[in-house]
């Protein structure tokens, strides 16, 4: 089912398009990608769906009684309030769904109309997950960080952490429309890797703009692109469509190639019998049909190929450093918790390490302790480089930049007029681009900014923290491929999955106050941390196991075999019962003819309950099976 849609819509900024006759369906549990650079107007699409713009032609869909939401950056919250607060807010709509029916439902269901009213309602409110908003709630505040911290006041929140509360409030609320610009912003790998499995089984409709080529090949099944005003749909992953992309642009070159020579083989036979015609007057007609055969055959050429867009490749040239890069040993810092603690570490020439861990686990800070900004806790701490390094730092926030110069300027400043101009033209700035202030840049235009420092230095030690942020998907590739022939030696900090594959052959992992080292890549380290995590499981299951055993030593501290077992032969018979009743409900609900709607009704919410009580008592059942078995395995050993 369609929940909204865009129909031929046109949209200019000026006279420049933005969009022209683009259509888009979101269908009910369907996810799609939206991709595009930047400045390409997915930003706009976003807001044409959402009602915050109006299209300059054709037409917007709402189907009536959707809800739309859309994720804001910078979203703007009350201080005083707390995260539960904020938490609790985004289920007002929910709560006053679930007050209109049972109000309906105190007035009795009998009435046609009434009841028809209420099944409209009552499957809004559990399409959107009104029976299961405390669950989703404590699931999303857990998997988001903010378990443990409800009380917390939003003055006291960064603008990641408000940024992050802002998508947890929106899932929470789950509307029939998710509109989702940038939602890995501010999110560690694990949490990204979470919020893949929440989006894959959305009930409603998501569309969704990142430049995590990753999450969205792992959430999305359709696909839709933005170039040059132009919106082209697929079905399937953005990793599929930029490959069916590319095949169908070769096809079409080969097939113009051969339309292109079989034109001129045509051309060059009807100009021979128009030549012969003049001659011969019984060949006129022949030439005149050989002329409209001509004609048939250039209508259904393929027209010339769309003028691409700009693409862009750099290098990092840099020459060979001493063998060992640095050498940093009893790295501690804390602020208002320890962060990390004696961390010792060596770098060597050539190696390409990509640092991760959770947020706020102090990556950034570990980086600039490692450059020497920041001094380490311990007096003991000690940083040395090797010979002939040149350290170059990724730094976005252009620390040492005038912000009210302008481009251009600033790279006059280090290259020199003609140079100047034709780097910024390199990496993308068109020529009235380059005459911006660089306080008026955008988050993309300051990475590219950034990048492009860094190719002057000749750094043969780069230090990277989040270069993808910002950066569309041909400038992340671009900067894979300068990497890729990068002689020097790399350590960067990402969320990215895909860029840290593609750019690192060692992982350092900073989380709980230590470093662990992989020696392997992306897919070793996973390899790893998941047996890592698979052992914790069994060592804790083991705990559990002997923590039970020891408490039934004795039948003070536990009930004894023969208690257990007639524990378990009640719950058996109580679990039995009510299946056998669950089963009369389910066969009565399925075919409810002559029923009226108020029984309907009460049945569905006693199979409901019923429903409930039984995975309560299979819950005790599986204990007291538990505690059993440990108590036989003991007597037996």
């Amino acid at each position: 089912m369609v929940l909204a849609a865009l129909y031929r819509v046109s949209k200019y900024f000026g006279e420049m398009p933005v969009l022209q006759g683009a259509t888009l369906e979101l269908r009910t549990a369907t996810r799609t990608a939206l991709i595009g650079r930047n400045g390409a107007g997915k930003t706009t699409i976003l807001r044409l769906l959402s009602g915050r713009e109006v299209t300059d032609d054709g037409e917007t869909f709402l189907r009536q009684g959707t809800t739309v939401g859309i994720l804001q950056q910078d979203p703007r919250f009350v201080d005083s309030d707390t995260v539960l607060d904020l938490a609790n807010d985004s289920f007002v709509e929910l709560e006053r769904l679930e007050s209109k029916l049972e109000v309906l439902e105190a007035q009795g269901l009998e009435d046609p109309g009434r009841f028809a009213s209420w099944e409209v309602l009552h499957e809004t409110f559990e399409r959107r997950g009104g029976y299961q908003r405390r669950a989703r709630r404590d699931a999303v505040l857990h998997a988001l960080a903010f378990r443990g911290r409800e009380e917390q006041k939003i003055s006291s929140l960064s603008g990641g952490e408000k940024t992050r509360l802002g998508l947890a409030c929106l899932l929470m609320r789950q509307p029939d429309v998710l509109l989702l610009d940038e939602p890995t912003n501010h999110l560690d790998l694990e949490m990204r890797g979470w919020l893949e499995g929440y989006l894959s089984r959305y009930p409603g409709a998501a569309l969704i703009v990142s430049h995590d080529r990753l999450f969205l090949d792992r959430s999305c099944e359709h696909t839709a692109e933005i170039a040059r005003a132009t919106l082209r749909t697929f079905k399937g992953t953005p990793s599929a469509y930029r490959e069916a992309r590319k095949e169908q642009l070769r096809i079409d070159a080969v097939t113009r190639t051969n339309q292109q020579k079989e034109y001129a083989r045509l051309e060059a036979a009807a100009a021979q019998m128009k030549k012969w015609a003049r001659q011969n007057a019984k060949l006129h007609r022949r030439a005149k049909a050989m002329e409209r055969r001509l004609e048939r055959f250039a209508a259904d050429m393929l027209p010339e190929p769309e003028r691409g867009e700009r693409t862009t490749r750099f290098q990092f040239p840099c020459e060979e450093s001493g063998e060992l890069v640095l050498q940093a040993e009893h790295l501690s810092k804390s602020f208002e918790h320890t962060l990390f603690e004696d961390v010792n570490v060596m770098v060597r020439r050539g190696e390409r390490i990509g640092l991760v861990g959770p947020n706020g686990a102090g990556k950034t800070t570990f980086l600039r302790l490692m450059l020497g900004e920041d001094p380490s806790d311990d007096p003991r701490a000690r940083l040395q480089f090797g010979a002939k390094v040149r350290v170059g730092y990724y730094d976005q926030q252009l620390a040492g930049v005038d912000p009210e110069k302008t481009l251009i300027e600033e790279l006059i400043r280090l290259v020199g007029d003609i140079e100047a101009h034709n780097l910024l033209g390199h990496f993308l700035f068109p020529f009235e681009a380059q005459y911006k202030r660089i306080a008026d840049l955008s988050g993309g235009e300051r990475a590219r900014l950034a990048l492009l420092k860094l190719t002057l230095g000749h750094y043969n030690f780069l230090l990277l923290d989040e270069p993808t942020n910002h950066l569309d998907v041909e400038m992340i590739e671009a900067t894979e491929s300068a990497l890729a022939s990068y002689r020097g030696t790399l350590l960067v900090v990402s969320h990215d999955r895909s860029f840290i594959e593609k750019t690192c052959r060692l992982i350092w992992d900073l989380r709980d106050g230590k470093l662990r080292r992989y020696p392997g890549g992306w897919e070793y380290y996973q390899r790893k941390r998941q047996d890592e995590v698979a052992t914790r499981e069994v060592a804790r299951g083991q705990k559990e196991k002997r923590d039970l055993s020891e408490s039934a030593v004795t039948e003070v501290k536990g009930p004894s075999k023969w208690q257990l077992e007639r524990t378990i032969e009640a719950l058996e018979q109580q679990i039995t019962a009510l299946e056998e009743e669950l089963d009369d409900l389910a066969a009565t609900l399925s075919d409810p003819v002559g029923l009226p709607s108020h029984e309907i009704s009460a049945l569905a919410k006693q199979h409901d309950k019923l429903q409930g009580e039984a995975a309560e008592l299979l819950s005790k059942w599986e204990e007291a099976s538990e505690a059993l078995m440990v108590g036989k395995g003991r007597k037996q050993s």
